[in-house]
This record gives C-alpha cells, structure tokens and sequence, in this order.
C-alpha cells in the first residue's frame, strides 16, 4: 500500500497536474483556428475541383483577382422592364456578355441555351447581356425565344461590360447566391451543358 503523500508535496503535484492541463487547453486554444481555417479551406478546395472544367482566369483587368463582388447594374428586357443584377440574390448567375455579329458567340450560344433549359427549376439564372445596337437584331437572333434572360446595353461605350473588364467577346462570370464572381470565363468555344459545367453551378448552389 503506498503512503499518502505529505500536504506540500500532494500540492505540488496538484499544481503540476494543473499546470500541465493549462498548457493542453491553451495549445488547443491556438490550434483551433488553424484547424478550423484548413477544414473550411478543404471545403472550399472540394466545391472548387468540379469548376476547374471551365479553366476560369484568376484576374481580371478591372475587377483585380478574383473573387470579387459583382458590380451592381440594371438593363432592360426585351419587354422593357428592367432587370436589376442585384434581385438575383440567392441565385447561382451565369452572365455572358455576346453579340449576335460574334462568331465565337454564335458557336456557343446553343450550348447556353441547353444549359439553361437544363437547369429550370434551380435557383439558377442564364443571363445573357447583348451589345448589339437594338433589339431588332437580338429578336431575329431568337425567331422562337429563349430559355436565358436575355438584356441589351445599347450604350456606345458598353458600359456594363466595361465595368467588367470586358473588350472582347463572348467572355463569361459565373456569380454565387450571395453576389460574388468566383469564376472569369474568357472569349473560348465550350459546352456549356456539360455535366461536368452542371456539377460547378451545383457545387455552388450549395
């Protein structure tokens, strides 16, 4: 049988075991946010892999590298009404800037509209803002309409497209529900409809 030990030592060794549980908590204290950082960087990596199908670009000329926000801005439809970027949160963005005299536009255009009609019933919104000079020449683009929102900015210095860093088309962002571009699509023909395109705008909707 051991012998109790005497009140000093008992607590010394109190002391000791109190320092060394004091030493545990406060490593655990600073480990946490590492360990919380790299969990939701290993999220964030997982939502990622599926969009590195489109080969986004990391910089943009006028926005900086991305993400960024999206700049806010208001076009109209082909009734006239206005559309405000801004009421689409909550939703996974497709925004293509084209023009119906683009070649490459006109390759890709199909492949949009396929991603868009496969993509109805998600919170999910293929916008696609025209350059062209009026609506005449977008209307006769689609004879049978389209499953995309379409929008004009008809101004001579393409103002919205300018504030996106955008001179040469079609060149595409790809926002998430809460406004903000993750993805720079530039000027490349693609199939948008894609599963593994898909996989991205779910990945974010997420």
């Amino acid at each position: 049988m051991t012998a109790p030990l005497p009140p000093g030592r008992r607590a010394l060794a109190y002391g000791a075991a109190g320092l060394a549980m004091g030493v545990l908590v406060v490593h655990f204290l600073f480990s946490l946010p590492d360990a919380l950082t790299r969990g939701r960087e290993g999220v964030r990596r997982s939502r990622e892999a599926p969009c590195q199908v489109l080969r986004p670009t990391p910089w943009n000329p006028v926005l900086g590298r991305l993400p960024q926000p999206a700049p806010d801005f208001q076009l109209p439809m082909h009734d006239g009404q206005p559309l405000r970027l801004s009421q689409l949160r909550g939703r996974v963005v497709l925004l293509n800037f084209w023009a119906t005299w683009c070649s490459t536009c006109i390759v890709e255009m199909p492949s949009l509209e396929r991603l868009a009609e496969r993509m109805q019933g998600r919170p999910f919104t293929l916008l696609a803002v025209s350059v062209d000079e009026s609506w005449d020449k977008v209307r006769a683009f689609f004879p049978q309409g389209t499953p995309m929102t379409v929008l004009l900015d008809s101004s001579k210095g393409r103002d919205i497209p300018s504030r996106y860093g955008t001179e040469k088309f079609p060149e595409s962002f790809l926002i998430d529900p809460d406004g903000i571009i993750r993805y720079y699509i530039v000027s490349e023909r693609r199939n948008w409809h894609s599963g593994e395109v898909r996989a991205c705008i779910e990945a974010l909707l997420d």
